[in-house]
């Protein structure tokens, strides 16, 4: 069985690195005819990346046999120029398979590094090892081995680095839906269409030397790598590809300067590839954060559920003891009203549930008028919240918030005070004022006597995942910023040498 699938995975590889070797097969320098572009070991280092190194002899045969049919080299020396060559490349490919662990890709710039960095020097030294093949055999001019392993080491270095990045995505099922993504964006055709206008203008509508019109492709590329990341790159790069070889082939090859088209061609591919890996790292770092965000967050909502859904249930409690007690005395008669309240309270839990979900599901807000010295002392009758001072100036207009969500922020911030306040009892103060900030808004204060926020910490205290806390989540001031800002106000931490945050709040006129 495992030599059936042997022989049929060669049986596809062959007639395939046989096309690109066909297709690679432009201007070809000597008698050995050696192109400067060579995709085709790409496919065999692929190949044996993949598959193991099990498949080295299908690879020495089918170069041999490229040799052969297509490049027309005789058969003695041929063998040995291939097997440098099979040699070579899995060296490359062995090596990857070590460093590309756990899965051979290219999707971290540690990968792209690793792969880089193994491609460009090997591949030198594999140019190096087949012109020394053809100079030791005699079949090699001594004046044209240093130009000889120039381009055989750029043709492959340029054909690795363009062909095996799209190899490996493409084996990869994750890579193949990205590819598919990319064929159903407009945007897509709109790039590659620009990018095709931009090589018919290099080769033929500025006229010139196409090299000194080169960096004009590096601005689509740069859009499809940073909008598509490592498929948009691939893309890019192989559409740039085959217009450099679409320019070679319908251009006078004395008057192109094909080596240095195809060094730009390399410098161009290793742009775009980082460009695309640091792209995609980007955008999972950000996926990975907005789910921790969430999942966080729902920690945050439980928290805040669970503490404004204790008073509703203790009232429910209360009322059910008070229920039984009736039941007891029969007097059965005085029920009406006590179920009337705990239905009531019910509904308050329901109420302050579903509020709270909203906003932390859409950020909804549900406004109402409420009275500032209510709101505060709302906070300060809260039995967590013992040896809370209140001051309010007198006249406030009423505020137009949600109050569940305001309460909720008022009740972090207090939460807060007291542990930077904490130490021996009667030592702490926490002044929770307020007063006019403008004609539309009223400043609540919530202050304390602590050593308050640093003045390099005064923003980093409100983003997600930063806290002073041991067993913080970072999550409080976030949140209460983000209520803030959802109602049309503000919170601050301000300077000075004790604990300060000015809340912000909108009054009804700023709605009327």
């Amino acid at each position: 069985m495992k030599l059936l699938r042997y022989l049929r995975d060669a049986a596809v590889f062959a007639p395939c690195y046989l096309l690109l070797d066909w297709v690679s097969y432009i201007h070809p320098l000597g008698p050995f005819n050696i192109t400067p572009w060579n995709p085709q070991p790409a496919l065999a280092i692929a190949w044996m990346l993949l598959g193991g190194l099990a498949h080295a002899p299908a690879v020495l045969a089918t170069i041999v046999l490229a040799d052969v049919i297509i490049r027309d080299v005789p058969l003695g020396i041929t063998t040995l120029t291939a097997l440098a060559l099979t040699l070579g490349y899995a060296g490359i490919a062995g090596v990857l398979r070590l460093l590309l662990r756990p899965k051979p890709s290219l999707q971290s710039l540690r990968q792209l590094t690793l792969f880089i960095a193994v491609v460009i020097p090997s591949t030198a030294v594999i140019a190096a090892a087949f012109i020394g093949v053809l100079y030791a055999a005699g079949s090699l001019d001594p004046a044209a081995a240093s130009s000889g392993w120039r381009r055989f080491w750029v043709g492959d270095a340029v054909g690795v680095l363009v062909t095996a990045p799209l190899l490996l995505v493409v084996a990869d099922a994750q890579g193949r839906r990205t590819f598919a993504i990319l064929a159903r964006r407009w945007e897509t055709y709109l790039q590659t269409a620009l990018l095709g206008i931009t090589l018919w203008l290099i080769f033929e509508g500025l006229g010139g030397d196409p090299s000194h019109h080169f960096y004009l492709v590096f601005l689509p590329l740069i859009w499809m790598a940073l909008r598509h990341g490592l498929g948009g790159a691939i893309v890019a790069v192989g559409i740039v590809q085959l217009g450099v070889v679409l320019g070679i082939h319908h251009h006078p090859l004395q008057n192109l300067p094909i080596i240095e088209l195809q060094a730009l061609v390399a410098a161009l591919t290793l742009t775009a590839l980082y460009l695309g890996v640091m792209t995609d790292e980007r955008q999972r770092a950000n996926e990975g954060l907005r789910h921790s965000l969430r999942l966080a967050t729902a920690g945050e909502m439980a928290g805040a559920i669970a503490h404004e859904v204790n008073q509703p249930l203790t009232a429910l409690t209360n009322y059910a003891r008070s229920g039984q007690m009736l039941i007891a005395e029969g007097r059965t008669a005085e029920l009406a009203p006590v179920i009337e309240k705990m239905l009531g309270e019910a509904q308050r839990a329901s109420e302050v549930v579903r509020r709270l979900r909203d906003f932390f599901r859409e950020g909804r807000t549900r406004l109402e008028r409420v009275p500032v010295a209510e709101l505060l002392d709302s906070v300060r009758r809260d039995p967590a919240h013992g040896g809370v001072t209140v001051n309010g100036e007198v006249g406030l207009p009423d505020l137009l918030v949600d109050r569940l969500q305001i309460e909720l922020v008022l009740r972090n911030l207090v939460k807060n005070a007291a542990e930077a306040v904490d130490g021996p009892p009667g030592k702490g103060l926490i002044t929770l004022s307020a007063q006019r900030h403008d004609p539309q808004h009223v400043r609540i204060v919530v202050a304390d006597n602590g050593p308050g926020v640093p003045a390099s910490c005064r923003e980093q205290v409100f983003e997600p995942f930063v806290s002073g806390k041991p067993s913080g989540m970072g999550l409080g001031l976030a949140v209460s910023r983000a209520i803030a800002e959802a109602h049309g106000g503000t919170l601050d931490a301000m300077p000075g040498p004790h604990g300060e945050f000015h809340l912000v709040l909108p009054v009804e006129a700023a709605h009327g």
